[in-house]
């Protein structure tokens, strides 16, 4: 893989709108990144989805794409206020809308899904809970908004798969994803479109058990699908190919 320069990088950091290639469409795709991430997380698959026929919009969150200091400003109801707006701007267009994320991204799509009509969900490695230390000292650290710098070996990571990722996590932003799951935890009983669940099981970041423990709560059609090899983001890895014919292979049965 080529590395871009960090300049182009943060231009393919924001928001996009990709027509499905040959052909017109009924149905839009929205896609959610995760946390301390941007759009070029979420575009390579946006780019296997339009060539299979289907409008894409990748959502950039709010605090996303600049600097990590942004998350510092803002609550998590900014992050649904964000797919809402691009809800209300494409979806009036199409006969079918699905959202899809990873990690945050995709906890915020079951979310969203819960309170608006969407005709399905999927998600790749949904970010559902934190780990029990992590929910006791997040709180605390996010009163002095600390940030915490992530891995020398995970940043190289990020650019060497061509990804405007920050370098540290808020931890102000952090507890906003906290909040926010006491949210999810209540509401996910409401969803009753079709969800389907991508899970790696060598994930690093998210504690596999979390689309176990999703698969669990939903109480509507769902499948869970484990990838047996994978990096947290696998959108960009080489093991994503799994994961995309089982989202292309979603999508085609709503349709």
């Amino acid at each position: 893989m080529n590395k871009m320069n960090q300049d182009k990088l943060k231009e393919l950091a924001q928001p996009f709108f990709l027509k499905a290639e040959k052909k017109e469409t009924n149905t839009l795709i929205l896609l959610v990144h995760g946390f301390g991430a941007s759009c070029t997380e979420t575009r390579p698959l946006a780019e296997f989805l339009v060539r299979e026929g289907y409008d894409c919009y990748g959502i950039l969150l709010s605090g996303h794409g600049s600097s990590s200091k942004d998350l510092d400003k803002i609550k998590w109801t900014d992050w649904i206020n964000d797919i809402k707006d691009a809800y209300d701007k494409y979806s009036k267009k199409y006969d079918k809308v699905i959202i899809g994320g990873v990690s945050l991204g995709g906890a915020l799509s079951l979310y969203f899904g819960s309170l608006f009509h969407v005709d399905g969900i999927f998600t790749i490695n949904a970010f559902y809970e934190f780990k029990p230390l992590h929910k006791i000292i997040t709180p605390l650290l996010a009163i002095f908004k600390k940030h915490i710098p992530r891995s020398e070996q995970r940043i190289k990571w990020y650019i060497e798969h061509n990804l405007f990722s920050y370098s540290y996590d808020s931890t102000y932003g952090a507890y906003q994803i906290l909040k926010f799951h006491r949210k999810l935890h209540k509401s996910i009983k409401r969803i009753n479109n079709p969800v389907l669940l991508t899970q790696s099981q060598s994930d690093q970041t998210v504690n596999p058990k979390n689309a176990e423990k999703i698969y669990k709560k939903l109480q509507c059609k769902k499948k869970l699908v484990k990838i047996p090899q994978g990096d947290h983001i696998l959108t960009v890895d080489e093991n994503r190919e799994l994961a995309f014919k089982e989202i292309i292979a979603f999508i085609r049965d709503i349709n």
